[in-house]
C-alpha cells in the first residue's frame, strides 16, 4: 500500500466519542479493521503518543491512525491491458470500462477482466494491488467503474452506495417511448426460474429494485433515457426496461431479438455524483458517450 493513504489524521471534537475505540467505530471501522489494526500491524498515535483501544481522548487531541498494510490476494492475477482512468487519487481510482470485458473473474474463468488489469496497474505504480471493488458493470455495459484503494474506504464506499452519497446515472437507448416521459420503475427483481444467469419480475420473492427514469431525446422508433440507481440488482436496468415494454437496444438476452445496429446493449454509466469518504468533497465524475451509442443515435436521428 501506498504510504499516503495508510494515514488517516482526526481531530477530536468535543461531541466526538472519546474512547478511543467507540470513536473508531463511529468513523465505520468495522470490526475486522480494528482487528487488523491491533494484530496486523496498524498503529495509532494520540499527540504523537502510541495509544490502545482503551485510552480516553479529548477535545483538541490529534489521532494518528496507521492503517496495517494489505497483502493481495492471488486470486486475481495482474494482466496488462488498457486502463482508462477518469478519477483517481490516494483512496479511489474510477476507470472508463470499454463493453466486452467482464468486471470480475468468474469462477474457472482465466479471461482479462477489468479487477485483472487494475491489479497490474497498481502494481506498476507500486501501490497496494488488493482489488477492492465497489462497483461493477455487466461484461457488455460501458462506463463508470469505481475502486477502492484499501479496505477502509472500500467500507466507507459500501455504506454510502445506495444513498444520496453516491449517485449514480446511466444513459440507454431504448425501443419506443417511454409513457410518461419520466416516472419511477418499481418492480421487485429475483432469479430467472428459467435460467439462473437471468433476472425476471418476481412478485413473490423479488427484491426490492428501484430504478429513476427521464427521457431525454425521442426518435421515430426509440428513445435515449437517462436513469438512475436507487437499488443496485443484478441487471436491474435491463430487466426493468424490458419490463415497461420498451428493452434497450442491442440487448438480445432481455428484448429476445438481434439488432444489426448494435453488438451489445445500448448502456452506459456515463456519470457519478460521491461525496469522498475521506475528504467529504463532492466528486462529479462523467465518462463520455462510447462510439457505438454515437452511432446508434445518429442512425436514429436519420
Amino acid at each position: 500500500m501506498s504510504s499516503s493513504n495508510r494515514y488517516l489524521k482526526f481531530t477530536i471534537k468535543d461531541t466526538d466519542k472519546k474512547k478511543l475505540r467507540k470513536f473508531l467505530e463511529h468513523q465505520h471501522f468495522s470490526s475486522s479493521q480494528l482487528h487488523n489494526l491491533k494484530n496486523k500491524g496498524g498503529q495509532i498515535f494520540v499527540n504523537h503518543k502510541q495509544r490502545h483501544f482503551d485510552f480516553e481522548m479529548k477535545a483538541g487531541d490529534s489521532l494518528l491512525v496507521v492503517l496495517n498494510d494489505e497483502k493481495p490476494s492471488d486470486l486475481i492475477e495482474p494482466m496488462a491491458g488498457s486502463v482508462d482512468v477518469v478519477y483517481e487519487d490516494e483512496y479511489l481510482l474510477v476507470v472508463n470500462k470499454p463493453p466486452g470485458i467482464a468486471s470480475l473473474p468468474a469462477k474457472a474463468r482465466t479471461s482479462k477482466t477489468m479487477a485483472n488489469v487494475v491489479k497490474y496497474y497498481l502494481a506498476a505504480k507500486h501501490e497496494n494491488s488488493s482489488i477492492h471493488l465497489v462497483t461493477r458493470l455487466d461484461r457488455d455495459t460501458s462506463g463508470l467503474m469505481v475502486f477502492a484503494k484499501n479496505s477502509y474506504t472500500h467500507s466507507l464506499l459500501d455504506q454510502i452506495l445506495h444513498t444520496d452519497g453516491f449517485k449514480k446515472y446511466y444513459l440507454a437507448i431504448v425501443y419506443g417511448q417511454m409513457e410518461p416521459a419520466s416516472g419511477l420503475i418499481d418492480l421487485p427483481i429475483g432469479i430467472d426460474p428459467k435460467a439462473y444467469y437471468m433476472r425476471a419480475i418476481d412478485w413473490q420473492k423479488g427484491k426490492n429494485s428501484q430504478t429513476m427514469y427521464k427521457t431525454v431525446e425521442k426518435f421515430k422508433t426509440a428513445s435515449l433515457l437517462q436513469l438512475k440507481l436507487l437499488t443496485g440488482r443484478t441487471h436491474q436496468i435491463r430487466v426493468h426496461l424490458s419490463a415497461t415494454g420498451h428493452p434497450i437496444i442491442g440487448d438480445e438476452m432481455y428484448s429476445h431479438q438481434k439488432d444489426s445496429r448494435m453488438n451489445r446493449q445500448a448502456l452506459h454509466c456515463y456519470e457519478l455524483e460521491i461525496i469522498h469518504p475521506v475528504t467529504k468533497k463532492l466528486l462529479k465524475i462523467k465518462a463520455p458517450i462510447p462510439q457505438d451509442m454515437v452511432l446508434l443515435r445518429g442512425m436514429l436521428k436519420g
